[in-house]
């Protein structure tokens, strides 16, 4: 079995709350979150059911060789003209090295051949220097900047704007496949 068959994006289950709950909660994912509040169950609760009614939300959970590593957020689904946003991250502490581009490739499959998109946006905060690099690694276009957007401990700061198109991608996944496979294969 080859890396791209370990690799799969599964559905959130009522069973996944407490890990997910518990991955969003650390400190390196909040921190470069909109909201760096601690989360309770209950606002987590709130979030599953209302995800579950959304038609223009999609979360699922990355998992490789079948152990569960991060999750994949797709917000604002726009099918009339075919464009979306998405944010994801490791939770898992002990993920391998790499397993962020497995699930950016695999997410990015599925947004643009499943989910048939044709535009994915992303928006990043400024101080996120690790997420800049990585939408830039994909092949993401930064598109603009909003300025001291948000506030973040005091300090209002800017938020990175990206964005991908279906051929973009196309064109710029052959790379990620070969270079996910010189280090897994």
């Amino acid at each position: 079995m080859n890396v791209f068959e370990k690799a799969e994006l599964k559905d959130i289950k009522e069973s996944n709350l407490k890990q997910i709950l518990d991955w969003r909660n650390q400190e390196s994912i909040r921190q470069v979150m909109y909201n760096s509040d601690i989360i309770l169950m209950d606002q987590h609760v709130q979030w599953f059911k209302r995800l579950q009614k959304s038609e223009t939300a999609i979360s699922k959970i990355f998992y490789y060789d079948q152990v569960p590593y991060g999750v994949l957020n797709i917000n604002q689904i726009d099918r009339i003209n075919n464009k979306c946003e998405w944010g994801f991250y490791i939770g898992a502490n002990n993920a391998p090295k790499g397993m962020g581009t497995i699930l950016g490739f695999t997410s990015l499959n599925y947004i643009f051949n499943e989910l048939l998109i044709r535009k994915l946006s992303a928006e990043v905060l400024n101080i996120n220097k690790k997420s800049a690099t990585f939408h830039q690694k994909l092949g993401f276009i930064q598109e603009g900047l909003l300025r001291k957007h948000i506030i973040k401990d005091g300090t209002y700061i800017d938020i990175l704007l990206y964005g991908l198109l279906k051929e973009e991608w196309e064109e710029h996944s052959v790379n990620i496949q070969r270079m996910i496979e010189g280090r897994y294969l």
